[in-house]
C-alpha cells in the first residue's frame, strides 16, 4: 500500500498536489511540513500569499514529492491518488473538496505529472532517501513547496458570512460534447421478464454504475472526451432518493449535466390536463430541489441546462389531444416552462448559468403559426411565437408575459435529435437559422444509425468546427452510452459500449412506476457484435473526434469478459461503400417515357420488382388542415381523380418512370363500400402489377387474426378484387401486414414477445385461405407475404437474429408449428 514502498532508490517524481498517499508517514504531516518548511525558507513566498489572499479567493499551489515511482501506478491507482490528495488539500485548508481542482480545471483531483531532475532548482537539492529496510514503518520523503508560475493546483472558495460554498470551475457548456446516459442495467428485453427498472438513473441507488467507486461511467465519459451528460427521467418520476451523489460525481469528471424531465407526466390522465402542465412540472422541480439538485441558493454547480421535454411534437398524437394540432405540444412546452420558473421563484432558487430548452424530433411540421416548416426547427419557431402569445395554445400564464420574455432571451436554447448525417442537418437548420436572433441551438441526439466509424468522427469534428462559426449551433450530445438491450430492435443499433459479466450490484432504485429492487452492473465493452465491421466502431469515432480516449482496463471495463448479445449474432447492417461516388453524366432535359410496349392487359413480370408505395393522401398540410386525415384506402373509385387515366393518372405516371407494380396498404380491413375494380382495371392496362395491403390495424381478439382477415377479404373480393374464379389479373401479390413486430410493444401483448405478432401473422394467413376456399378462388399467381421492419429481433424460436430476417424464421416457425 505505502507509496514508498514502490520508491526505493527512484527519480525524482513531481505531483501537484491533491492526493492522499498511503504512507506509513501521515499524510496530514507531510502537508503540513510541506507548507511549513516553504513559509519557513521564503518569507517573500509567504507576503505573495498574503496578498494573494486578500485581494481574490484563488490559491495557486504546487509540491514535489521525492521517490515515488510515479510510473509505476496504474490509471486507478493514479485517480485514486489525484483524489485522496484533494481530499487531503482540502481538510488542511478547510474549504470544501470540490474546491480543489487540477490543472484542468476537474474538481476534486489534482494533476500528478513526472518531474524530469533537470528542472529541479539548482538551489534546491533534493533529501536522498534512503532504502526501506523489511519491516520499517517509515522511510524518509520530502515534500517541497513553491509558488506556482501557471496553475498547477486551484483552490477557491466564496465565504458567505460563517459559511464557505463551493465555486467549480466547470468546462464551458459549449461547444457542447455530451453523451446521452439512460443505462438501464438491462441485458435483455423486458430486463429478462422482471419489469423495467426506474428510469431515474441520477438516483443514489444508481451509483455502482455510475460512481469510480462503481463502473465509473462518468468518469469514462470524461475519458472519452466529453464535457456533459444529458439525462431523460431525472425530474418526474418521484424518485426519493439523494440525487446531489451524481451531480457531486459529475463535478468531480468535469461534466455538465443536462437533467431531463419525465416528458411521459404530460400524457398521464391526472397530470397536464388539456396539456397545462404548470403545475405537474413545478412539483417534480421542487421535488428535485428536495432530493439535490438546490445548493447554496441556486441550482447545483454541475447542473447546465434543463431539458424540460422530449420530442413533445409526438404528443399530438396523444388520444388526449382532442384539440388537435401543435397547440397540444406547445401548450404543453410552454406551461411546464412556466411551472420550472415558478419552482425556482418560490424555492429562491437562482437560475444563474442554467439553460432551458424542449428537444423537438426531426420530424417534418409545420409552426403553430404557419411561418416556419421542416424538421425539428418548426419546434423552434412553435416556441418563440408562444413566448410573444401563449394564447396562440390556448395558454393563459402564470407569470407575467415579461418574465417568460425574460428567461427565452437569457436562458432558451433551441434544441432536435436526429439520426441524420451532420451535413444534412446543418444544410436544413442553418439555412433559415438567421430568424431566431441570437438564441442557440444544439442536438440533443446525434444517433449516426448505421454510420461506419470514419462517418461518425467526420461529423463530430465537423459539428465542432460549426460550434465556432457564431451563427447559432453550439454542439452536440452522442446517442447513446450503452446499449439498449431493454428496448430491442432497432434501438440496439445505438449505444458506445455493450455489457459484459456482471461485476457490482446496484442500489435499491425506483420511483412512482417502478418497485424498488437491486440489480446486476455488468462490465462495459467497445465491442458491438450485431454491428458488422467499422459500423461498431462507435467509442472509438468520439474519443477519436473528441481527443479523448477508451479507458482500456480501467474500473468498469470488461477484461476478457464476453459481450452480451442476443442468443444468435449474426451480421448487421453491411457498411455503406467507402468508395468515391460515380461521378454521373449532366441530365438532360426531362421526356415523357412511353411504357414498355405490351398488349393492353398484359402485365410484365413482377421479377425483378421495380415497386413504387402508393399511398398519397389528399392532403398538403399536417392533419390535412385539422380536417382529420382522408381515407386511406386508395384503390377505391371515389379516388379515380387521383389515380385513374381522366384525372391526375397517378399509375401512368408511375408506369412512366419505369415501375412495374403498386404497392398499397388499406385496401383490404377499413370496409370501404365502393369499387375497387377501376382501379385494378387501370393497373393492368398501365402495365402495373398490383400488391394491395391489409389494414394492419384491424382488431384481433388476442392476436387472433383469422376472422377479421377472412372478413376482410370477402369484403374486397364482393368489390372488385375477384373475377370469375380468380383474383383480378392485376392482382400479384397479397401483403397480409406491415411491420407486425410492433405489435409486441401493445398493451394487450401480455406478457410482451414474438408470440403476439407471429400468431397475428399465422392466424390472417389462415383467415385469407379460408375466404379464397370460401368464394371458390383459385389463387393463381399471386402471392401472400408479410413485410416486417428491419429492427433487430431475435426469431420466436431463437435461431436467428438480424434486421428483418428474424421474421422470416418467424413464419417458417409459425407454419411448422403453430403452437410455437
Amino acid at each position: 500500500q505505502a507509496i514508498l514502498a514502490l520508491a526505493v532508490s527512484a527519480p525524482k517524481k513531481r505531483a501537484r498536489p491533491g492526493v492522499r498517499p498511503k504512507v506509513a508517514a501521515s499524510p496530514e504531516r507531510l502537508f503540513r511540513d510541506a507548507v511549513m518548511s516553504t513559509l519557513a525558507r521564503s518569507c517573500l513566498c509567504l507576503g505573495c500569499w498574503a496578498v494573494v489572499a486578500s485581494t481574490r479567493s484563488d490559491l495557486e499551489w504546487t509540491a514535489e514529492v521525492l521517490n515515488l515511482r510515479y510510473e509505476a501506478l496504474h490509471d486507478a491507482q493514479a485517480g485514486n491518488l489525484s483524489m485522496a490528495y484533494a481530499a487531503e488539500i482540502a481538510a488542511s485548508l478547510g474549504v470544501p473538496v470540490l474546491d480543489v481542482t487540477d490543472a484542468d480545471g476537474r474538481p476534486g483531483r489534482v494533476s500528478l505529472l513526472s518531474l524530469d531532475a533537470s528542472v529541479a532548482s539548482a538551489t534546491e537539492q533534493p533529501v536522498d532517501a534512503a532504502p526501506m529496510s523489511p519491516g520499517s514503518q517509515e522511510a524518509p520523503t520530502e515534500a517541497r513547496t513553491g509558488v506556482a508560475t501557471a496553475t498547477m493546483t486551484n483552490l477557491r472558495t466564496v465565504v458567505q458570512g460563517r459559511r464557505q460554498s463551493s465555486v467549480v470551475t466547470m468546462p464551458p457548456l459549449w461547444p457542447l460534447k455530451g453523451i446521452a446516459y439512460g443505462a438501464l442495467p438491462c441485458a435483455s428485453q423486458t430486463c429478462g421478464g422482471h419489469g423495467l427498472p426506474s428510469r431515474d438513473m441520477a438516483q443514489v441507488g444508481y451509483a455502482a454504475q455510475w460512481s469510480r467507486s462503481g463502473r465509473g461511467d462518468l468518469s469514462t465519459m470524461a475519458s472519452l472526451g466529453a464535457t456533459a451528460v444529458r439525462m431523460y427521467h431525472t425530474l418526474g418520476l418521484g424518485a426519493e432518493q439523494d440525487h446531489g451523489q451524481f451531480l457531486d460525481e459529475a463535478l468531480r469528471a468535469g461534466l455538465n449535466v443536462m437533467p431531463g424531465y419525465h416528458t411521459e407526466m404530460a400524457n398521464e390522465a391526472d397530470k397536464c390536463i388539456d396539456f397545462d402542465c404548470f403545475d405537474a412540472w413545478k412539483e417534480a422541480t421542487l421535488q428535485g430541489f428536495a432530493v439535490g439538485f438546490k445548493a447554496q441558493g441556486g441550482w447545483h454547480n454541475a447542473v447546465a441546462a434543463l431539458v424540460i421535454m422530449n420530442e413533445p411534437d409526438f404528443l399530438e398524437n396523444s388520444p388526449k389531444c382532442t384539440f388537435g394540432g401543435a397547440r397540444c405540444r406547445v401548450k404543453a412546452v410552454i406551461s411546464a416552462l412556466d411551472g420550472v420558473l415558478a419552482a425556482e421563484k418560490e424555492a429562491g432558487v437562482d437560475g444563474g448559468r442554467v439553460k432551458l430548452t424542449a428537444t423537438w424530433s426531426f420530424a417534418l411540421r409545420t409552426s403553430i403559426d404557419g411561418l416556419v416548416s421542416g424538421p425539428g426547427i418548426f419546434g423552434f419557431q412553435d416556441i418563440a411565437a408562444a413566448i410573444k402569445d401563449p394564447s396562440i395554445a390556448g395558454y393563459e400564464p402564470r407569470a407575467s408575459l415579461a418574465d417568460l420574455g425574460d428567461a427565452f432571451a437569457k436562458r432558451w436554447v433551441h434544441s432536435l435529435n436526429t439520426q441524420a448525417p451532420w451535413a444534412f442537418v446543418d444544410e436544413m437548420i442553418s439555412k433559415d437559422y438567421a430568424r431566431f436572433g441570437s438564441t442557440p441551438w444544439f442536438i440533443g441526439e446525434y444517433g449516426a444509425n448505421g454510420q461506419p466509424a470514419a462517418r461518425i468522427q467526420s461529423d463530430l469534428e465537423s459539428m465542432l468546427a460549426a460550434a465556432g462559426r457564431g451563427d447559432g449551433f453550439v454542439g452536440a450530445a452522442f446517442f447513446q452510452f450503452q446499449t439498449a438491450y431493454e428496448k430491442g430492435g432497432s434501438e440496439m443499433n445505438f449505444g458506445l459500449f455493450s455489457l459484459g459479466a456482471e461485476i457490482h450490484t446496484t442500489g435499491e432504485v425506483c420511483d412512482d412506476a417502478a418497485p424498488c429492487a437491486t440489480w446486476p452492473v455488468r462490465c462495459l465493452s467497445t465491442e458491438l457484435p450485431w454491428l458488422l465491421g467499422a459500423l461498431g466502431d462507435r467509442a472509438a469515432a468520439v474519443a477519436a473526434a473528441w481527443q479523448g480516449r477508451i479507458p482500456v482496463g480501467e474500473v468498469g471495463m470488461c477484461t476478457g469478459s464476453p459481450t452480451m448479445q442476443p442468443p444468435v449474432p449474426v451480421p448487421g447492417p453491411t457498411p455503406p461503400s467507402t468508395q468515391e461516388p460515380t461521378t454521373l453524366p449532366p441530365t438532360s432535359p426531362p421526356t415523357t417515357r412511353q411504357p414498355v410496349s405490351l398488349p393492353p392487359g398484359v402485365l410484365p413480370p413482377l421479377r425483378p420488382m421495380n415497386g413504387i408505395a402508393y399511398g398519397a393522401l389528399p392532403c398538403t398540410e399536417h392533419a390535412c388542415g385539422g380536417r382529420g386525415l382522408a381515407s386511406e384506402d386508395m384503390p377505391q373509385a371515389g379516388y379515380a381523380a387521383q389515380w385513374g387515366p381522366d384525372g391526375r393518372d397517378d399509375l401512368g405516371v408511375m408506369r412512366a418512370l419505369g415501375a412495374n407494380a403498386v404497392r398499397l396498404y388499406h385496401a383490404f380491413g377499413l370496409e370501404v363500400d365502393d369499387d375497387h375494380g377501376a382501379f385494378l382495371d387501370h393497373a393492368a392496362h398501365t402495365g402495373l402489377n398490383v400488391l394491395p395491403g391489409y389494414h394492419t390495424g384491424s382488431d384481433c381478439p388476442m392476436f387472433d387474426c383469422f376472422h377479421t382477415w377472412k372478413n376482410a377479404t370477402a369484403f374486397g373480393l364482393d368489390r372488385g378484387f375477384q373475377r370469375g374464379s380468380d383474383w383480378h389479373p392485376a392482382v400479384a401479390m397479397l401483403i397480409l401486414l406491415n411491420e407486425p413486430d410492433f405489435f409486441e410493444y401493445a398493451p394487450k401483448c401480455q406478457p410482451p414477445g414474438a408470440w403476439c405478432h407471429v400468431k397475428a401473422v399465422v392466424s390472417a394467413l389462415d383467415g385469407v385461405l379460408a375466404a379464397e376456399r370460401e368464394a371458390n378462388i383459385t389463387s393463381g399467381r399471386v402471392k401472400l407475404t408479410v413485410t416486417w421492419s428491419f429492427a433487430m429481433r431475435a426469431s420466436i424460436d431463437g435461431k436467428v437474429f438480424g434486421p428483418g430476417v428474424f421474421g422470416f424464421q418467424d413464419v417458417v416457425a409459425g407454419i411448422s408449428d403453430p403452437s410455437i
